[in-house]
């Protein structure tokens, strides 16, 4: 495999879809929306940030690598892969299966207002504003629950790939900073012990 932004781009892109259809095909029915989250917290972030890593090491090998240069290779790689495969699964929830895309925004919300209600009991004697704010949210994510907005629409496809832009980015920087000092071919071998 080649080692460039748009290669490793595109195998984290496979690998994402590969993830998605486990969930989709394992967990479609009972717990759907917390199998998902928990891939999209923990599982991809890892994934995305070790193919950055690794993209990175191989690239600072060959020469040494500029905090812009490293940032361009990071970000590219997260880039490609997110927005590849956020655009596969949202034409695959648009057009292919409806259904699941209601199922997992139904979830969702479902979860929410379980954590509301929970929240809500825990609280000894609530006063009369708690009380009321806890009724209108409960209210409104109650008539949320009837409407069967598609969940991977434009406004929420903008919010959500700006939101996974700025953790690549975030990502990015971080990785930049601690490959922008690395040495081709270092090992801790090669340097002389400090006196």
């Amino acid at each position: 495999m080649k080692n460039t932004p748009i290669h490793y781009g595109l195998l984290l892109a496979a690998i994402t879809f590969i993830l998605f259809f486990a969930v989709y095909f394992f967990f479609i029915g009972f717990n759907y929306y917390m199998v998902s989250i928990k891939v999209n917290v923990f599982g991809l972030p890892s994934i995305y940030t070790l193919m950055a890593v690794i993209l990175l090491y191989k690239k600072s090998n060959i020469k040494k690598l500029s905090f812009a240069k490293s940032l361009q290779y990071s970000f590219t790689t997260m880039f490609i892969g997110g927005t590849v495969s956020y655009l596969l699964i949202a034409f695959f929830f648009n057009y292919v299966d409806k259904e699941s895309q209601v199922l997992l925004r139904h979830q969702g919300l479902e979860q929410i207002l379980q954590g509301l209600h929970a929240e809500y009991q825990s609280v000894e004697d609530p006063t009369e504003e708690q009380t009321l704010h806890y009724e209108e949210y409960a209210k409104s994510l109650t008539s949320e629950l009837a409407k069967k907005e598609p969940l991977f629409n434009l406004k929420n496809s903008f919010i959500i790939l700006s939101l996974l832009y700025l953790f690549y980015l975030i990502i990015s920087v971080l990785l930049s900073i601690f490959f922008r000092t690395r040495i081709p071919h270092a090992t801790l071998n090669n340097h002389p012990p400090a006196q």
